[in-house]
């Protein structure tokens, strides 16, 4: 006779593992600092090469200005403004990194923990077939 309680547990087990779980597994083997550490370092990167790309493209776009006022321009106060926005534009990157990963830390800790919930009970049935059979 076919054991429904197992046959549960197995489909649940069956169903995590068809999903492409690599956010939650990955989460799931890391502490939680550690995992925020990791993707607001990566975030760091990122979005230096982003602002590199902004100042860039900003700064086609206003070619022509530019060149027009190349022998009027302040390079030191260019240079603080650009190091405030750059400042400005990482802290609001890196903060918006850290809520998006620590929501998809928790809820991939917390379907690593379902998952595993799920394989201790076909643990536990097994184990008490091995016991009925002896």
């Amino acid at each position: 006779m076919i054991n429904e309680e197992k046959v549960k547990e197995l489909f649940h087990v069956a169903v995590y593992d068809s999903k492409d779980n690599r956010v939650d597994k990955q989460a799931a083997s890391y502490y939680g600092w550690d995992y925020l550490w990791k993707e607001g370092l990566k975030s760091f990167f990122t979005g230096t090469f982003a602002f590199a790309g902004l100042v860039v493209l900003w700064m086609a776009i206003n070619a022509e200005d530019l060149i027009n006022r190349i022998n009027d321009l302040d390079f030191k106060s260019i240079g603080i403004t650009i190091g405030v926005l750059y400042v400005a534009f990482l802290a609001v990157y890196i903060f918006v990194t850290i809520v998006v990963y620590a929501s998809r830390y928790k809820a991939g800790r917390k379907e690593v923990h379902e998952y595993m919930s799920h394989l201790k009970e076909v643990g536990r049935i097994y184990s008490r077939e091995e016991k009925i059979k002896r």
